[in-house]
């Protein structure tokens, strides 16, 4: 198994679940606040990391009791830390609202837009064997990642989420694009003309679209009864890095993150419901 190199976001989650969103102006009960560790990069390398991924994490948090409590738990999970930094601001805070098994989510960045020119990225890369990535942290790092892995020939994932106005030229030196079907419709047409490999549109309980240069495949996922669908994407995006570091054909891949990505709703919580590698092949084999 490779190194699984993940550069992201770091967050503590405070999530209620509600009867119905409020409207503007309103102000509506929920249940008890649940407060739990996130942020698309963490959740990615715990996905991994559970999965028996050999994860490195590199991220911001701050010097606060919520960025202890993230670097705690990631140690906890065995996932190398060496590159995350504590700075003096606050560590990144997502507030998510639940309803029915489907979530709105509001990111405060904090800690997560500090980041400096001196991060060895290089150094770090260079090591790798997969680089997951998201954009809940400054574009510039996202980027000199993505050229810094293209100069090592290491492959790279990109969860475009939060999505953006991607320069076409970026987006073509992706190895593997893992988009939503909302993302995907704002993502530009010709991203398949570059570098990547393979567009992989995530549809929730239609599965994943497969879209290569040379045609589309869809690949189901399996019926879940759904309690929390929060961190099914970032599931997705460790478990495909686990299955590609392995050695797993694309399809084979998707199938696996497919997988673990359906089995993480079926608990509450983003980093609690993500399945560990003995309950994938359990299922894989029924």
């Amino acid at each position: 198994m490779g190194k699984i190199v993940v550069i992201g976001s770091i967050n503590m989650d405070i999530a209620t679940e509600l009867a119905g969103m409020p409207e503007l102006g309103e102000t509506v009960k929920g249940q008890d606040a649940v407060i739990s560790l996130g942020g698309k990069g963490a959740n990615q390398a715990v996905a991994a990391a559970k999965l028996g991924g050999d994860v490195v994490m590199v991220g911001m948090i701050g010097n606060d009791a919520f960025g202890a409590d993230a670097l705690a738990n990631l140690n906890s999970y065995c996932i190398d830390v060496t590159h995350v930094r504590s700075v003096d601001v606050t560590t990144g805070l997502a507030m998510i609202l639940r309803e029915r098994g489907d979530n709105r989510i509001i990111v405060a960045p904090g800690a997560n837009n500090a980041w400096s020119d001196d991060l060895l990225l290089e150094e770090i890369i260079a090591e790798a064997s997969i680089v997951l990535l998201q954009n809940e942290i400054p574009f510039w790092v996202v980027e000199r990642a993505v050229d810094i892995a293209m100069d090592h020939g290491i492959p790279t994932v990109f969860d475009p989420a939060p999505v953006d106005r991607f320069p076409v030229a970026f987006l073509q030196k992706i190895t593997y694009l893992t988009p939503n079907e909302t993302e995907f419709k704002q993502l530009p047409e010709d991203i398949l003309h570059g570098n990547t490999k393979a567009l992989l549109v995530t549809r929730g309980k239609n599965g994943v679209r497969v879209c290569e240069a040379d045609g589309n495949v869809d690949i189901a996922t399996i019926d879940v009864e759904v309690k929390d669908s929060t961190g099914a994407g970032d599931t997705f995006n460790g478990a495909f890095a686990v299955a590609i570091t392995n050695g797993k054909s694309l399809h084979a891949a998707v199938r696996f993150a497919n997988q673990a990505a359906a089995q993480s709703t079926t608990k509450i919580g983003a980093q609690a419901g993500m399945p560990f590698l003995k309950d994938i092949e359990a299922n894989l084999e029924k």
